[in-house]
């Protein structure tokens, strides 16, 4: 497996970006990564992300921008801590624990922020923007603002092996939980008032062993864009790599959909899933 670190020329049919200079790029905006399940209650943020923040300051943005955050009690070498949680924490308690970390942070003093989140993650930072908007009891009150949602590999619509833990997060990550059923209520739904004004983009992989493509893109669901890394010969798209996985010499076969367009684009030539987030972060909905 080989792991480029050079920036690739964006130049891919459909999704080429013309004269973004790498100042305007990189943005002012603090990004929030935020990582997934571990049945340890343990992660490394820095081992995690590493790759991700190699590639997002080669692309220009300042590393005191780019923030990684812990939630589990032995987390460690996360730049943020939001919570002392541990497996047996519901995914909406460590999103109420984000969510009023970014307001006091960052909403409360006018500021707008970026989120990445890979798997779990991804559904702790929808949560936590739906329960600020909706009002829900242990968040804070009102809109965060939050420009930008990229989640890799995130199980929308539930984890592929039900059995293979057993927590309370796991259990609510299963097809068919309360979690998800509650998760895809109408009311609850990206079409709704609450999630206007965030840009979101789900990505993932028919490589996938955890979460498959169906439940990482929510199939049958509003998103303002979606990626499906189909079958590579030269990587392999995993549940892990998809969250390292910065361009090299190789292009990626992918599919993309922006709601905007309203219909789906293949390629063989596409963004690796680190570009892909950076550019989703980047581009402000202007595909």
């Amino acid at each position: 497996m080989k792991y480029g670190r050079t920036v690739a020329a964006l130049v891919t049919a459909g999704l080429a970006v013309s004269g973004l200079t790498a100042a305007h790029a990189a943005g002012a905006q603090p990004v929030y990564f935020v990582h997934g399940y571990n049945d340890t209650g343990k992660s490394d943020c820095a081992s995690l992300w590493g790759n991700a923040i190699d590639y997002f300051t080669e692309r220009g943005k300042s590393r005191s921008d780019l923030k990684t955050v812990g939630y589990y009690a032995g987390d460690s070498n996360c730049d943020v801590t939001v919570a002392n949680a541990s497996t047996g924490t519901r995914i909406k308690h460590v999103a109420a624990d984000l969510a009023n970390r970014i307001y006091q942070d960052h909403t409360s003093k006018g500021e707008s922020v970026e989120i990445v989140g890979h798997s779990m993650g991804g559904l702790v930072t929808r949560v936590a923007l739906l329960g600020s908007a909706q009002g829900w009891e242990g968040f804070p009150k009102g809109k965060l603002k939050v420009s930008d949602v990229v989640t890799l590999a995130t199980p929308h619509q539930g984890i592929t092996d039900p059995g293979k833990y057993n927590s309370t997060q796991w259990d609510s990550m299963k097809p068919g939980s309360t979690f998800m059923d509650v998760l895809h209520a109408p009311e609850n739904r990206l079409t709704e008032s609450w999630a206007k004004g965030t840009d979101w983009s789900f990505v993932g992989s028919d490589e996938d062993g955890t979460v498959s493509y169906d439940s990482a893109i929510d199939k049958g669901y509003h998103a303002d864009h979606k990626y499906r890394y189909r079958p590579d010969a030269d990587y392999d798209i995993s549940h892990t790599n998809i969250r390292k996985l910065a361009p090299g010499k190789e292009k990626f076969n992918l599919r993309y959909w922006h709601s905007s367009a309203g219909k789906e684009h293949d390629t063989t030539n596409g963004w690796a899933p680190l570009e892909t987030a950076y550019n989703a972060l980047s581009r402000n909905g202007d595909w």
